[in-house]
Order: structure tokens, then sequence, then C-alpha cells
């Protein structure tokens, strides 16, 4: 089951590569090997999500983009984390960032590890709250538990690896933008109860328009279709469920045309957009809407919830 539950999970990202990735809770893949061979994204929270580890900074003369000014924790915490392959040689550390409030790091595990992974995880977050004690600050550093990701896809490392490099640049923008990536629940849009997240004055765009394409469509019909409805000058809102809108609707994200997605996914508190959508999203050119509650586990995408989801995006598009 659990299988089934991963590879239906990784098809769907496929199929929808600008669909926002929400925040998840933290998880095991159950019928994962935690002591074989695998490469994994690890992320860590700092207990109470306080930023013990450092400062968001700007970019300056020194950084051309938004960087992490490490405490003398966060340093310790940098060292302990690059030094995990001295206690476990099986290990290589690809990657790693820490974030003011939490860390994101990728571990390869060349070969079988003598212990789980999470003990090798336990072992990282005792030397920081040793590295704690010595500082004269408080213990434990971190939340319990942690999240993990196991590589399963091509390109996927790359993916992580550019993940991690662009946090500082993703918070700071966060930060500038607050009121596009902040979530809002138990909203009424055109007569649903929905959650959603960024600029809500698109839906007071004198034009909006549904893009809603036949999966029966060649690819000649759709790019007809698209040329057309790009160059109407309105809002486009779908939840992107055929080839043909998924096109039309990637297509108006890379000309910059406001856009609204009806997800099949509701948002929790931390979740943000992924890919395009983030920076499409801190430029107010995104709404996100969902009628459906947020979950973590994968659910298909039923003929009913088609039907309901493609219901509002046209209940939308008529409310000017």
């Amino acid at each position: 089951m659990d299988d089934k539950r991963n590879e239906g999970r990784k098809q769907w990202s496929q199929k929808h590569p600008d669909v926002p990735a929400t925040a998840s809770m933290k998880r095991r893949m159950v019928s994962h090997d935690y002591q074989g061979r695998s490469i994994y994204m690890i992320t860590l929270c700092v207990e109470g999500r306080t930023p013990r580890l450092g400062s968001l900074c700007g970019p300056d003369d020194s950084h051309p983009l938004p960087w992490v000014n490490l405490t003398p924790l966060g340093e310790s915490v940098k060292d302990e984390w690059l030094g995990i392959p001295r206690y476990y040689p099986q290990i290589r550390v690809l990657a790693l960032t820490v974030m003011p409030d939490h860390l994101h790091g990728i571990l390869f595990v060349t070969e079988p590890l003598p212990v789980h992974l999470g003990k090798v995880i336990n072992g990282f977050k005792t030397g920081c709250n040793r590295t704690a004690r010595e500082l004269g600050l408080s213990v434990p550093v971190w939340e319990q538990g942690y999240t993990d990701g196991v590589l399963q896809g091509k390109g996927q490392l790359d993916r992580w690896k550019a993940y991690l490099s662009d946090n500082p640049r993703r918070l700071w923008l966060k930060r500038q933008h607050q009121d596009f990536f902040t979530v809002s629940l138990h909203l009424t849009i055109a007569g649903s109860t929905v959650s959603a997240m960024g600029n809500h004055q698109l839906l007071q765009h004198p034009s909006i328009m549904q893009v809603y394409c036949s999966r029966r469509m060649s690819k000649e019909e759709i790019a007809l279709e698209g040329d057309w409805i790009l160059a109407q000058g309105a809002v486009l809102v779908s939840p992107a469920i055929s080839p043909g809108e998924r096109t039309i609707m990637n297509r108006a994200l890379e000309a910059g045309i406001p856009v609204i997605f009806i997800c099949n996914n509701g948002f929790a508190e931390l979740s943000k957009p992924g890919g395009r959508l983030f920076d499409a999203c801190a430029a107010g050119k995104v709404l996100l809407i969902s009628p459906f509650t947020h979950h973590n586990d994968y659910h298909p995408l039923t003929a009913e919830c088609c039907r309901q989801m493609n219901a509002l995006a046209r209940a939308i598009a008529t409310l000017q």
C-alpha cells in the first residue's frame, strides 16, 4: 500500500510540476530501508522555531543575494553536520543550508549503515546539545523528530540542491511580501468555503477567464487556444487538470500573466508554493485556492474532485 501511495505521489508531482508543494509534517517512507544505500534530504527545526542559529541579511557589497549570518550556535551546528562522516564513513555530506530556525541537509549513504539513519540524526542532535551547553545556552536545540525525503527520480538531486541554496532568498522574499505568503482559512469565495494563499486582489480584476481544455485537443489546437487566451489580458483561472490546461497555465506563468490555480489539496499554516509559483507569488501574480482540507498523504484525483474544481473555476470566472 505504501509503495502504491509513494508511486502515486511521484506520478502526480510529475504531472503537476508547478502546483504548490506544501510544508510536510515529520514523515517516513514506511517501506524504505533506512540503513541501505540512498540519498536523503533531511530537515530539522529548532525547538519552538526560535531563530537561534542566525539572522537573515539582505544583499550587500559582499553578498549579492540574501544570506544567513550564523550565530556561534549556528556555526557549531554547521560543524557538527559536516562532521557526520567522521562517525559514519558510509555517509557523504552533499549539501547543507543552515537557516535561522531550521536546517536542510543532503546526505548520501554510500554503503549500508550499521544503524538506522535515525540514530545518525540523534547523534548529530546530541552533539549540538553538548555545544549549546558549552555556550551557556538552553537545550534541546532541536524539535523532536525530523523530516526526510528519499531520492527517487532523475533530476531530483539537482532540484534539492537548488532549493537549499535558494532558501535564504526565498525567506527574504516571503518577509518582503508577507501578505502574499499568508495562508487564509475558511474563506468564502464564489459561494465555496476555501483556503487560499497569494494575491487576493486578483479576484477583483475586471476580466477573469477560465482555462478549460478537452483532453481530446491536439497540440496544435492547444497552441492556438493558448495564443488566443493569453492575448485577452485577463486573469486566468483553472485547476490545470488536462494537458492543455497545464500547458496554457504554464505559458501564462512564463509570460508573467496573473493566474489563479484551483488546487486539490488545502493549505497548512506553513504551506508555501513551490517551483516557479514561488517567485510568481512574491510578484503578486498568483492566487492559490483550494476547496479541500489539507492532507499530507496522496489522494487520487477523482472525477468528482475534478468536477468540483472546475465548477469553482467557472464560478470565479463569473465573479465580475
